[in-house]
């Protein structure tokens, strides 16, 4: 249970509240002390005034003290709360009214008579000496006793004596504790109950958002975590489902690659044991065999060594060539050229082959094609494995065409034939790496030339197409960018 998140919050929320309603109770009690102070402050200001007028405290000089006794006694009796007190004009005490030994200073700092006298009709409240309670502070009335003019002395009045702090302690305390008994705790009591509410609301949504996570994390790849509205465990129930649905579709791609992976490592390991095997065969034969062979025969089987050997680089070099490509390991060695007569050269190269099977091959350029900035060899290797899978797949007497078409931002290449065409269901994956069509079962090959292809066009800013309809040939598109001189 301490563990949970609801009881935890719960907890820090309680004793937040607590502490706030016990700093806000302080508060309003200092205000109301403060303000009941001020308003008997600003009602009896002109108490001591009053006294003045109505009693001499000084004649010829000399203290009235019987005078003074007598109105001092009547006005504590009057109100017992203020305490009655005439100083000289140096702030010493001169007479009072108090119980022996309860008035323990002989004198008053007159800093604040001073300014409560000179400030007629101030604002705020004005405390001074408590004879009572050195160290103290207490609200006061004070007056000038004037003869002829002449400061005689003070008369000083505690408006909060030592009877008033008491009394108002007392219904303080009992005062608030009807209010906390009453107000404070109803109000104390429907802010816990509604912020727990918000809290058990809040965690239940991080309860939703954790036990997502948790059953994702245990395997179960498809849960989603619902979520309404558009708040902030809402758009973490929204990047949680997206993460989800990424890493579910990287296994699913990672699956996808270690099966192609097993089926590469499959048709590679076919497609080299042939050629190893012939070559090592027919090695073996021409050392055992050596004094019987013709020369014809000896020639036949050195033949058949160097196509196997040519047959293995090829594959070697093609997963050597893939491998760097998808690293990203191939830099582009850019370079001006006409595009048309590195067509030409691959043509030528592969004209041979193409008569062997008795498929022609023709070429078709705009007129004044732009100069393309490209890498050469890489291009070059482009349109010969492009060429090469045609010529592979196309029938005695069919034909490959290689149009140029040209603007001034690109030049486009199309290379077409007229063979059995693709299937429409391999279509979509004739670009992927070790894909391998149903057309290839009886063909040499890796699967790995139309990846490259792809990949180096890629990396020429460009991308390539491919189009088909059964029986009517096949088509390969792609566009490079023009030169264009510093």
């Amino acid at each position: 249970m301490l563990n949970n998140l609801f009881w935890k919050v719960s907890a820090i929320f309680l004793a937040l509240l607590l502490a706030f309603t016990a700093i806000v109770l302080y508060i309003h009690i200092n205000a109301s002390r403060y303000h009941a102070l001020e308003v008997t402050q600003r009602m009896n200001r002109d108490l001591a005034a009053h006294t003045v007028g109505e009693i001499k405290p000084f004649l010829n000089g000399e203290v009235a003290e019987e005078a003074i006794g007598t109105l001092m006694h009547s006005m504590m009796a009057v109100n017992p709360g203020i305490e009655v007190y005439v100083l000289d004009t140096a702030g010493a005490i001169l007479k009072y009214v108090a119980l022996e030994g309860e008035v323990k200073a002989d004198r008053v700092d007159l800093a604040p008579v001073r300014q409560f006298i000179s400030q007629a009709g101030h604002d705020g409240l004005l405390v001074g000496d408590d004879p009572r309670a050195p160290g103290e502070r207490k609200i006061f009335s004070a007056a000038p006793v004037l003869e002829n003019g002449v400061p005689q002395g003070y008369v000083y009045i505690i408006l909060a004596g030592q009877e008033y702090v008491g009394a108002t302690d007392m219904l303080f305390s009992s005062y608030f504790l009807r209010l906390g008994s009453r107000s404070v705790l109803i109000a104390l009591a429907f802010t816990l109950l509604f912020g727990l509410l918000a809290i058990w609301l809040i965690t239940q949504s991080s309860e939703r958002v954790l036990d997502g996570i948790r059953r994702f994390r245990s395997g179960e790849r498809n849960v989603r975590i619902p979520y309404s509205g558009k708040g902030q465990f809402a758009q973490v129930a929204m990047t949680f489902n997206d993460m989800a649905s990424t890493i579910e579709r990287n296994i699913d791609e990672l699956k996808g690659l270690d099966k192609l992976r097993k089926e590469l490592i499959a048709n590679v390991s076919h497609d080299l044991r042939t050629p190893i095997a012939s070559i090592q065969g027919y090695a073996e034969t021409l050392l055992l065999k050596e004094s019987t062979l013709t020369t014809e025969e000896r020639g036949e089987h050195l033949g058949i060594i160097v196509k196997s050997a040519d047959r293995l680089k090829e594959l070697v070099d093609d997963l050597f060539t893939l491998s760097k490509l998808e690293a990203g390991q191939v830099k582009l060695d850019l370079e001006p050229i006409s595009l048309g007569e590195l067509v030409h050269d691959v043509v030528n190269k592969l004209q041979l082959h193409a008569q062997e099977k008795n498929v022609g091959i023709t070429i078709i350029m705009a007129k004044d094609l732009p100069i393309v900035e490209v890498d050469v060899k890489k291009i070059d290797r482009v349109l010969q494995n492009i060429i090469q899978n045609s010529i592979k797949f196309c029938a005695p007497g069919d034909r490959i065409t290689v149009e140029l078409d040209g603007h001034d931002a690109a030049v486009e290449v199309r290379i077409s034939d007229t063979g059995p065409g693709i299937p429409t269901d391999e279509l979509p994956f004739i670009f992927d790496r070790y894909y391998r069509g149903r057309r290839s079962n009886n063909s040499e090959g890796s699967g790995l030339g139309l990846a490259i292809v792809k990949r180096i066009v890629e990396l020429h800013g460009s991308t390539v197409q491919a189009s088909s309809r059964p029986d009517q040939g096949a088509q390969f598109r792609f566009a490079l960018p023009a030169w264009r001189a510093a």
